[in-house]
């Protein structure tokens, strides 16, 4: 797989921070009040960038529509 052509997971298999960076760039505000954990900063992370619809590998997009 070229993690070139998916930079979510190239990101995510590299450091949470670029994806931190990604969201940023495409628009990401952090969420009022505190993140639970790292997977849930990741997932609102996620969920931004599906909703952009540039990334295929944020699929199927409609788990994202539900969070």
């Amino acid at each position: 797989m070229d993690l070139e052509e998916r930079p979510v997971l190239g990101a995510l298999v590299r450091d949470l921070r670029l994806l931190y960076e990604l969201a940023v760039e495409l628009g990401y505000r952090e969420r009022e009040g505190d993140y639970v954990s790292k997977c849930h900063l990741c997932l609102d992370l996620r969920r931004h960038l599906a909703e952009t619809g540039q990334f295929r590998e944020l699929s199927p997009r409609e788990f994202y529509e539900h969070l």
